[in-house]
């Protein structure tokens, strides 16, 4: 199992030569905690909908977010957009301390919502007004954008598809040219074709090298080749982080009859373990896939096997355990 490598030092000692330092992570995140008030019960205690959370997402990559509903990863992009309050920890964004108490949007940034709400007689033009009054704004790149999908600038937004109000809020945000742009599962609403459109758009996006991009999604088909990090995120709190290279090297995904014992020989635990049609799967680590059942099959995982397996560890339990729910953050050395 890897652990977090050490930063990279500008000193230079009698054993080797100086090493310049890597870009400081775009959004770096340690025991944050974020309390949101119970809807339902006014006068109850709050609800801890991030706890102790700890994030990186590294400057210039491609971090996935990705959660069951409700493990907090909304609550978390909107905390990293100073949105919401967070009662405990510490975050920067874009190497700015962000207070508790801060409201404001950290300049550079900016976020496709999941349920973007603009007024309903709103038109895209008006949308297009209302945000080049607050900070820099590429109109014609808006609009471009929008005549490229097809989607009315004049029609009041109330009336276009839900696929059509969510090409609206990437085109806002891309008009922007942020330098950390937060996409809170853009994929959901947009049919096949206009999902690859966006990925296409984004991969040329990141081509820049200056650009951070924190994508929060349940969609990961067809990701392993554009997402370079990976935050798992359950109750709150972060049970599998790291470089997806790295992780998928780091575990195995087994498949062996499912009247075996789950595990190994050695006793090494599977990793949210299922089984289906009489085969359990599972993962491994690396280190541990000795003496496994001969006729356990293992190769390397896709990054939605990880997470698949990985959630389903941290669901068996109340809180992230080591043993079923590894979390790492290794990363892919920088130069």
């Amino acid at each position: 199992m890897s652990t977090t490598p050490p930063h990279p030092s500008a000193s230079k000692d009698a054993a080797g030569p100086r090493i310049a330092p890597g870009p400081p992570p775009a959004v770096h995140a340690r025991g944050l905690t974020v309390e949101l008030p119970s809807r339902d019960r006014p006068y109850a205690a709050p609800l801890r909908a991030v706890q102790e959370l700890d994030l990186t997402v590294p400057a210039g990559q491609v971090t996935a977010l990705v959660g069951a509903n409700g493990a907090g990863k909304t609550t978390t992009l909107r905390t990293i957009l100073g949105a919401l309050p967070f009662s405990a920890g510490s975050l920067e964004v874009l190497g700015t301390a962000m207070g508790p108490a801060r409201v404001a949007v950290p300049q550079g940034v900016a976020v496709v919502p999941d349920t973007p709400a603009y007024p309903e007689r709103w038109t895209a033009r008006k949308v297009a007004r209302a945000q080049a009054a607050a900070g820099p704004f590429d109109l014609a790149r808006f609009e471009a954008r929008l005549t490229a999908h097809r989607v009315p600038l004049d029609r009041p937004v109330g009336s276009l598809s839900r696929g059509q109000l969510t090409q609206v809020a990437v085109a806002a945000a891309l008009a922007r040219d942020p330098h950390l742009l937060l996409l809170d599962e853009p994929f959901a609403r947009l049919d096949p074709l206009a999902r690859t459109d966006l990925v296409d758009e984004l991969r040329e996006l990141m081509a820049r090298g200056d650009r951070t991009l924190l994508l929060s999604t349940h969609d990961l088909e067809g990701m392993d080749r554009f997402v370079d990090h990976l935050v798992v995120i359950a109750g709150g709190r972060a049970v599998l982080e790291g470089d997806v290279e790295t992780l998928c090297e780091e575990f195995l995904l087994l498949e062996q009859p499912s009247d075996l014992a789950p595990g190994s020989d050695a006793g090494s635990p599977l990793i949210g373990p299922a089984a289906t049609g009489g085969t359990m799967r599972g993962l491994v680590a690396v280190d541990d896939a000795a003496g496994l059942a001969p006729d356990a099959s293992l190769r390397r995982p896709t990054m939605s096997e990880l997470v698949t397996h990985c959630l389903r560890a941290a669901g068996a339990t109340s809180a992230p355990d080591t043993t079923t729910a590894p979390a790492t953050t290794s990363r892919r050395d920088e130069s």
